[in-house]
């Protein structure tokens, strides 16, 4: 995350049409799926069992050979790729027709129409017992996004794109670090329930998300 703000702040210098930040964003996230890799199998801590843990047993579900749940995910996942193509398409649409700034129809009503899939995969995985799965696909997916800002420059045609984006860009990027490291905290100090039947930092993210959003629309 830190990695594109500090390429928006750097001087406007590019090789080959790359700002030098983007290959360094791409050997951190190799880097990252070493790390998980080798956690796995060789794990430095073990959270505590207390009476309110819930075990990560999924249940098994059967639907049918290996190669049938294969074709179903890959068929999906193109459908998903389409339906996004043309979510961006209408956002453009949008944007153009009401007047709405790229950054609000982006960071708002694409953002959210992108998030949806995300959504209703996690909940299906906590539904089934999946708690590893479903956090995974969560952190998983936002690591993946800051690889496809990294996309975006080697495709972008005039040099570096971070030097072409809007500056309330910093704004999202910050408030992604600040809401990654109030659920980082939140690992640390487990519990229950806290405010309104959820955790802390559960409703600290939605408090700073709410604010910044706000602060997004007044800025146009």
């Amino acid at each position: 995350l830190p990695l594109p703000l500090l390429a928006i702040v750097s001087p406007s210098v590019s090789f080959w049409g790359v700002h030098p930040v983007t290959p360094v964003i791409v050997v951190a996230y190799l880097f990252g799926l070493h790390l998980v890799h080798r956690t796995q199998v060789r794990p430095m801590w073990f959270p505590r069992s207390t009476r309110q843990t819930v075990p990560d047993k999924p249940e098994k579900l059967h639907h049918g050979s290996l190669t049938a749940t294969w074709l179903g995910f890959i068929a999906l996942a193109l459908v998903t790729c389409i339906a996004g193509w043309m979510v961006m398409e209408s956002a453009k649409g949008i944007a153009d027709h009401t007047g709405l700034s790229d950054t609000l129809v982006g960071g708002l009503f694409t953002a959210l129409a992108t998030s949806t899939p995300e959504l209703v995969t996690t909940i299906a995985a906590i539904r089934y017992g999946a708690l590893t799965l479903a956090v995974s696909n969560i952190f998983g997916t936002n690591c993946f996004n800051i690889l496809v800002v990294a996309a975006a420059d080697a495709g972008y045609p005039h040099n570096s794109i971070y030097h072409d984006m809007s500056p309330v860009q910093m704004t999202w990027g910050l408030v992604s670090i600040l809401m990654t490291a109030i659920l980082l905290l939140g690992m640390v100090r487990r519990e229950t329930y806290g405010i309104g039947r959820i955790g802390f930092e559960s409703a600290l993210i939605l408090s700073v998300y709410v604010i910044a959003l706000g602060i997004i629309v007044l800025n146009g």
